[in-house]
């Protein structure tokens, strides 16, 4: 069962809204990536998907149950969230940070097992009694992977039958190796039926890993939706950043990359600037 928006708009102040009449569903078993300019309510999105802020109009669920109506453990043992960065009030160890992931199961000696094979999936066990807030953004884009998959973990009991993991430039810190590693485990948890949404700038990335694409305009609207192959092609990506783009395809013919050429004229709703 999905995790969709239905009609969604909001703004953080009545005069600016942010998001305009969203509709949008991420699937169990595929990576959605969602892409945008600046300012166009990308993360936004997240924080209403996840239940932090609540939309003006509209309609969030999981599993056709309203995400504002589940409990707070329900919405801990269902909903994972990766932010851009993240910080800790106190000296917390890396493995005392991937536990706080498991706020929302019972009590019981898989909290360290789930932890210690998420520290092991990301390559962090010789680092996992180090202070969190010593390490380099890319370790603590790591640690904070981890608690998501800790928090995910598919022991944790039952429940509503699906769950998500809601990522905003989960790898924007990372090195190329443990980038790739890092899309490799969301794959697979993406295969065991985990619904994958992320927020992504780097159009090779969401090429490589994303089965379904979002594009969000600088208007708060879709522009359009649907498998990410289709999706992100130049002529979309023209109308959503303003620049024109030209794909180079593989042996495959799939795009490989896109490469962008030069600024455009056009609007996001096709029409031709002054």
């Amino acid at each position: 069962m999905p995790l969709e928006a239905r009609n969604v708009a909001f703004g953080y102040t009545p005069a600016r809204p942010v998001l305009r009449d969203v509709s949008a569903v991420f699937r169990p078993g595929r990576i959605t990536a969602i892409l945008g300019p600046n300012g166009s309510g990308k993360t936004t999105l997240l924080r209403l998907l996840l239940n932090l802020r609540t939309p003006t109009s509209g309609r969030i669920t999981l599993a056709g149950r309203a995400v504002a109506d589940l409990t707070r453990h329900e919405r801990a043992a269902h909903l994972a969230y990766i932010p851009q960065s993240s910080s800790v009030a106190f000296p917390f160890s890396v493995r005392q940070v991937v536990l706080t992931g498991r706020y929302a199961a019972p009590q019981s000696p898989d909290h360290r097992r789930a932890a210690d094979e998420a520290l092991d999936l990301l390559d962090l066990r010789d680092l996992a009694d180090e202070p969190f807030g010593l390490l380099s953004a890319g370790q603590q884009q790591r640690v904070t992977v981890a608690r998501a998959l800790a928090q995910l973990d598919s022991r944790a009991g039952p429940g509503l039958g699906s769950r998500a993991l809601l990522a905003d430039e989960p790898v924007s810190a990372m090195d190329p190796r443990h980038a790739l590693h890092t899309f490799s485990i969301l794959r697979e948890r993406a295969r065991a039926g985990i619904i994958i949404a992320a927020v992504l700038h780097d159009l090779p990335t969401a090429l490589a890993c994303a089965d379904d694409a979002v594009l969000l305009s600088d208007a708060g609207t879709v522009l359009t939706a649907g498998p990410a192959q289709e999706v992100l092609n130049p002529d979309n990506l023209e109308r959503l950043f303003g620049v024109r783009f030209e794909a180079l395809r593989g042996p495959s013919g799939r795009a490989a990359a896109l490469i962008p050429l030069e600024a455009s004229t056009l609007n996001s709703d096709g029409s031709r600037r002054p």
